[in-house]
């Protein structure tokens, strides 16, 4: 997949059709995987990501309305909530808790159509 330096550039590219949402995502799982090595990430939602890479694919091939942050593909450190998701700020007290809520911030993310990866 072609570099992109700016979100801008990704919507662009989304808008004209030259890459997908899902495309995007793949990627970034890709270069997840590429670099396991590094521990960056606790857990990835590749399903999730996938899912919600799909809806906004299909919103903007519709016309529907979408979020300012669509095609921004983002990791949540393990101190943020995230409804449904588990947090445990590398403690062993909170190992197995899965939060009830979404974090303001997350859920302001989610709501302008960014994607928790």
């Amino acid at each position: 997949m072609q570099e992109y330096n700016r979100l801008r550039d990704i919507q662009s590219a989304l808008q004209e059709g030259t890459i997908t949402c899902r495309e995007v995502v793949e990627d970034y799982l890709a270069r997840i995987r590429d670099h396991q090595a590094l521990n960056a990430f606790i857990e990835v939602y590749e399903e999730e990501a996938l899912q919600r890479a799909d809806t906004i694919d299909q919103k903007i091939a519709s016309g529907e309305s979408i979020g300012r942050l669509y095609g921004l593909i983002m990791g949540v450190k393990d101190v943020i909530c995230q409804q449904d998701h588990h947090v445990s700020a590398s403690s062993a007290i909170l190992e197995g808790f899965t939060s009830l809520y979404s974090s303001t911030a997350v859920a302001r993310l989610l709501e302008e159509d960014a994607i928790v990866i």
